[in-house]
């Protein structure tokens, strides 16, 4: 009987394990669609959902960068690039300029399709 009452305690907890790690948000996944880069805004629209997100990619800071230099190179502010992008959905934008349902996107890596 003891060893009953382990078992159930062992599989209630691995249980909740399983569902705490299914509902967590900082699953990498790979995204593809439109970035808008101007000097107040970075967003990223992803192509398969139409889900917009506010950009962040940490202290590297690497995408708005490049976008940057795109426009002292002469490229207009606020046009589209296609990107790749390899980021964690970090959940629902509440800064700024942010209109419901926007999300933040945690960028790991990236790559501009030409």
């Amino acid at each position: 009987m003891l060893e009953n009452e382990k078992n159930q305690k062992l599989i209630i907890l691995l249980s909740t394990l399983l569902i705490f790690a299914g509902c967590t948000s900082s699953k990498v996944k790979e995204y593809t669609g439109m970035y808008t880069y101007g000097h107040e805004v970075e967003i990223f629209t992803d192509d398969k959902t139409g889900q917009e997100y506010w950009i962040y990619d940490g202290e590297s800071d690497k995408l708005n960068r490049h976008m940057n230099e795109l426009l002292i190179k002469g490229e207009t502010a606020y046009s589209e690039v296609k990107v790749k992008i390899k980021g964690i959905d970090k959940g629902k934008a509440t800064n700024g300029l942010a209109k419901d349902g926007d999300r933040v996107l945690k960028v790991l890596k990236y790559d501009i399709i030409k």
